[in-house]
């Protein structure tokens, strides 16, 4: 499988800039988490919850 990859002739530029793309897209996803707001977070996090809460209460 080495031998392979060693002898792509000149195609080892589409490897290298896939894993480029690849870790460039996860770390600004990362990044982007870590700047997220947490009170957006935790509202996001409650939705389902709050949105149960308020259908069960319309139809009593």
């Amino acid at each position: 499988m080495f031998k392979q990859i060693k002898d792509l002739a000149g195609g080892e530029i589409y490897l290298i800039t896939s894993l480029l793309i690849f870790m460039v897209f996860f770390i600004l996803v990362g990044v982007y988490l870590l700047k997220l707001n947490k009170g957006h977070i935790a509202l996001m996090s409650n939705m389902p919850i709050e949105d149960q809460e308020t259908q069960s209460h319309e139809e009593i």
